[in-house]
């Protein structure tokens, strides 16, 4: 019977590496050195690294594999316990392609009489096996067998909750080495999709299908690890790893995330040197990953065992998947717009025999081509848009819709100005740059939100900021099309914000996220629902400001306010960050819920939406209330939050009532009117700022805490 505390060293690696030769040449040797320094062993690991020594599959089939453990300082670590083994081939399929086919695992222990297959060495050197041998494996259920001739992977798996001594539990590693028993080098792959491509989106693959944010990965953060356990004939009641990756982001796709509808957030359409099987996916040989998202209504005739490959014979791949992405891409970047001047001149609105100060907006836009030339001409834009706000400082008041007997201001506003410039009159001032002039005339209907830019008495000396979007038409040849075209593929350029006060153009407002760590995940097409944004960082804070009042659309529906009035709020610093948690009550509405979904990624790291320097809890507090109601009714009364609380609440309303607590001593206030507030008609909420959050939370604490 084989001792399995016995390491045996296979054929195949001895013939890889070489036996080094010994000789003598009959003379003494040189004096030795005074002494050895003895090695150094970890007593503390933030990360551990994995190196392989030597691996292989002997004649009896016995599969082993020796490597070395250092700690991130490339200090030793013995005292391993355990290991899981793991072991998978690669092979080519007669219809394309190709498919990692495993061979399961055993898990190995230093010590015991069942598992001890595996060795420590004493010095930071393992040795591991597996007992069985592969050519006594049975794997006829599997559909394939084990053949040498083909690339064989190990992977040698070090669990976190496995421990160490003294070092402790560690992320889990789980390196893999490629190798040919004959020694040659490996030149099959499977190399599709990279692991950069998976953390644009997910930061740490780990947190991708987990809900407990806490919980230890249980994998490393590697594609190919996931790809070696999730292999043909591992699990497969739940599918290969391609099938639920496909099936995961199917599902994201029903909830408006832009970028699964986008098969190039994750692929590529060539191959290049680091991903040489990234175009495999356009061959369409594997059936059985296309019917996960093409499956049910999609697909009904189809099913899931099609022994066929879907394209080359049926379907082109790249027409379907590729051509209109390119074609969305080549409409995105066909114009770009800068807001060139924007000049406010004070005006008077009327509406329901009261007047109101406006302002008359005069904007000039440079609209260039793709090459970066001034067009001759104004674009035949389906839509150009101007969204106008009013009082940055203060993130924005809502002032344009609801006005009041005696000339007030009412809260029921949910929109800012948005102007339709391609339906106004247009004048060429001169190379590529064409003027539009936005009335400070209020639309009798209360309902449009196409009025003139209020200017309540006080902040003249405030802050605006215009957002300009808009949407052209093409055809498949990439040519523009007549913004009338019914067959055209439609997209949106890119937007993009500017600032102004009564003087002109003015600096930004501080910026907050960046839109390209935003469009990692949502893709740099369009934003979420509204699905014609594209330009997080300024402009949907323009309309998602304190003063809304108003619920989501399925509140507005049910008639009935969420639980939670704060949390639930739409002003933007609130409703992106319990959006994202999935902690908005919305969310979880059975009726006409449609965005009860899970944040892809690690919730606790900051830096995957927010830029360095944007903790500025001082700002915060200076900015605007937000205003609350806590029934549906329309006459309902309006109550406050301090900006401070609301938006912290949005993400530690875990903290339940003993934080409440905490934030209403130090100043804030929670749905409650305050000493000073007009609370009752007039949306301008002149109040003195109680909170203090910022004398213990500073900006260099909040930075460090949140890792910005």
């Amino acid at each position: 019977m084989m001792n399995l505390k016995q390491f045996r060293m296979p054929l195949a690696v001895l013939m890889t590496f070489g036996i080094a030769a010994c000789g003598s040449d009959g003379k003494d040797g040189s004096d030795g050195a005074d002494g050895v320094t003895p090695p150094v062993y970890a007593n503390t690991a933030e990360t551990l690294k994995l190196e392989y020594i030597a691996y292989g599959i002997d004649e009896q089939g016995i599969r082993s594999a020796s490597f070395k453990l250092t700690n991130e300082k490339d200090e030793l670590v013995k005292g391993l316990p355990s290991v899981r083994f793991l072991h998978s081939q690669l092979a080519t399929l007669e219809k394309g392609g190709s498919q990692r086919q495993g061979f399961g695992y055993v898990t190995c222990s230093a010590t015991g009489e069942v598992d001890a297959c595996l060795t420590d060495n004493e010095d930071g050197t393992y040795s591991v096996f597996n007992p069985t041998s592969i050519l006594d494996l049975d794997t006829t259920a599997k559909g394939y067998e084990y053949d040498s001739a083909l690339p064989q992977r190990f992977m040698v798996r070090v669990q976190s909750y496995a421990g160490l001594p003294v070092i402790g539990s560690v992320q889990d590693i789980m390196p893999e080495i490629d190798f040919m028993l004959s020694g040659e080098a490996v030149v099959s792959t499977r190399e599709i999709v990279s692991t950069e491509s998976c953390l644009g989106c997910h930061t740490d693959i780990a947190y991708a299908r987990y809900d407990d944010y806490d919980r230890s990965p249980h994998y490393a953060n590697d594609l190919k690890a996931c790809a070696t356990c999730h292999a043909t004939g591992e699990k497969d009641g739940k599918g290969t790893l391609n099938e639920r990756a496909h099936r995961w982001h199917f599902e994201s796709y029903l909830t408006n995330v832009e970028s699964t509808k986008n098969c190039l957030s994750c692929h590529e359409n060539e191959n290049s040197t680091e991903l040489p099987n990234a175009a495999d996916w356009l061959v369409g040989y594997d059936a059985k990953a296309c019917a996960t998202c093409h499956s049910g209504d999609y697909a009904p005739s189809h099913g899931f065992d099609m022994p066929m490959t879907c394209g080359g014979v049926c379907h082109d791949v790249s027409e379907i998947h590729v051509a209109p992405v390119e074609a969305l891409a080549t409409a995105r970047d066909m114009f770009s717009i800068e807001v060139i001047s924007a000049e406010a001149t004070p005006s008077t609105g009327t509406r329901g025999g009261n007047d109101y100060n406006t302002a008359e907006i005069a904007l000039v836009l440079e609209i260039r081509d793709a090459s970066g030339s001034p067009v001759t001409e104004m674009p035949d834009f389906k839509a150009l848009r101007a969204t106008l706000a009013w009082d940055a400082s203060t993130n924005y008041r809502m002032l344009t819709m609801e006005t009041l007997e005696g000339g007030k201001l009412g809260r029921m506003a949910d929109h800012s100005v948005n102007a339709k410039l391609n339906e106004m009159e247009v004048v060429s001032v001169g190379a590529g740059q064409f003027a539009f002039v936005i009335s400070g005339a209020l639309n009798p209907d209360q309902s449009k939100n196409d009025t003139g830019l209020i200017i309540p008495a006080g902040t003249e000396n405030a802050k605006g900021a215009v957002s300009i979007e808009s949407t052209i038409m093409i055809n498949k040849a990439g040519e523009l099309q007549p913004s009338t075209s019914d067959d055209a593929i439609q997209n949106r350029l890119r937007s993009v914000t500017a600032f102004f006060d009564m003087q002109g153009l003015a600096d930004s407002r501080r910026q907050v996220v960046s839109n390209e760590a935003c469009a990692a995940c949502h893709g740099d097409m369009a934003y979420g629902m509204h699905s014609r944004r594209n330009d997080l960082e300024q402009q949907c804070s323009t309309c998602h400001n304190p003063n809304i009042a108003v619920w989501d659309k399925t509140f507005n529906a049910l008639k009935v306010a969420p639980d939670d009035t704060v949390l639930n709020h739409l002003g933007w610093s609130v409703y992106v960050h319990a959006l994202h948690a999935g902690d908005r009550q919305e969310q979880n509405l059975e009726d006409g819920a449609v965005r009860d979904w899970k944040y892809p990624a690690n919730i606790k790291d900051c830096t995957a939406c927010h830029v360095s320097g944007s903790v500025k809890l001082d700002d915060i507090q200076k900015s605007g209330m937000f205003v609350t109601r806590d029934a549906y009714a329309e006459d309902a009364e309006f109550s406050l939050t301090s900006p401070a609380a609301a938006t912290c609440w949005s993400c530690h309303s875990s903290g339940g009532e003993p934080l409440k607590s905490h934030m209403i001593s130090n100043g804030a206030i929670f749905n409650a009117p305050i000493d000073g507030a007009e609370i009752e008609g007039e949306i301008i909420v002149e109040h003195n700022n109680l909170e203090s959050c910022s004398v213990c939370h500073s900006e260099a604490k909040l930075a460090e805490s949140h890792k910005l």
